[in-house]
């Protein structure tokens, strides 16, 4: 790591003088062209007479190529073709080197997770934990370009990555929360009081909120009581459990579900099926309980849900609202 920012100093250097030293070689390859066809022409027996052949001497010269096919014979030529090799050579090797730092720095900031996001109408998952990988494998299917903000580094390489805290602007700008559709706010996984965790889940949607009004905040809480003090800032709000990584996925499409199946849950019931109820058909068992009020949602046994089953004996209890 101490690597990494050594080599973010150098490339600051590199950077603030490349654009000077790329002033330079082309200020050396006119200097070279022209002085050595003003030098060299008169001379008969030498190789440049016209400027194309003259930088075609000079490109062999800066880049140590040397194939020796146009001579320089004059001896202020000569001279001047000296100087042009030290500085020329000098030059286009720092350009070179610049070059490569760059390379290197894109692919170090890549992994380190030191980038600026590109994505346009992306979704935002802030602070990767097990969950964000269920997360990753049902929304990729989607279509959906990923950026992942988090402090720490997640173990795929399909996704932009970008290091930081969604509480801090910064760090979300360079996640670019401008241009997102959708944030997911997962929980962090620490040792804290699970009010606390939530408050900085709360926190966090605020400044996403600061930064862009339109965004469409889903947002992973661990304590229900969380939900009335999140609900002016996210949209979505899912207590963890189970289902979070199901309900995540779905409100990317679906935004307002999470409300749906809240609203759905404060409402639902469950109850037994007598021996008479068993012996009776699907369709008729349905039938009679929306008769009775009752609609029927599913049909349970241990831990197996049915939604519709070919044959309803084999179920203990059934879901109606």
């Amino acid at each position: 790591m101490n690597f990494f920012f050594i080599f973010k100093k150098i490339r600051k250097i590199t950077r603030r003088n490349m654009f000077k030293s790329i002033i330079v070689l082309i200020g050396i390859t006119i200097y070279s062209t022209v002085s050595e066809y003003i030098i060299e022409n008169p001379i008969k027996s030498s190789g440049i007479h016209n400027l194309f052949t003259s930088l075609w001497w000079t490109m062999q010269t800066i880049t140590t190529v040397g194939y020796g096919d146009t001579p320089v014979y004059g001896f202020y030529g000569r001279v001047n073709g000296m100087l042009i090799m030290v500085f020329g050579i000098g030059t286009i090797g720092y350009v070179t080197a610049s070059l490569a730092t760059i390379l290197i720095d894109s692919r170090l900031s890549a992994r380190f997770g030191d980038v600026m996001a590109i994505e346009n109408k992306h979704v935002i998952i802030c602070n990767f934990n097990n969950e964000t990988k269920k997360i990753l494998k049902r929304i990729d299917n989607f279509g959906f370009d990923i950026v992942i903000l988090s402090e720490n580094e997640p173990d795929t390489k399909e996704y932009t990555y970008v290091k930081g805290m969604a509480i801090k602007e910064k760090d979300l700008v360079k996640a670019g929360i401008k241009k997102a559709l959708t944030v997911i706010i997962f929980s962090k996984n620490d040792d804290r009081d699970s009010m606390a965790i939530d408050a900085e889940t709360i926190l966090s949607a605020m400044v996403i909120r600061k930064l862009n009004n339109n965004v469409h905040i889903i947002a992973e809480l661990l304590n229900p009581d969380s939900r009335e003090h999140a609900s002016p800032f996210i949209d979505e709000s899912i207590v963890h459990g189970d289902v979070t990584a199901d309900l995540i996925a779905s409100s990317i499409i679906n935004p307002g579900i999470t409300k749906l199946f809240s609203k759905i849950s404060e409402i639902m019931h469950e109850e037994r099926i007598n021996d008479a109820e068993k012996n009776m058909s699907y369709r008729d068992f349905c039938l009679q309980m929306l008769n009775n009020g009752k609609t029927v949602i599913a049909f349970k046994k241990g831990d197996l849900l049915v939604i519709k089953p070919d044959d309803i004996s084999n179920y203990d209890t059934f879901f109606y609202i």
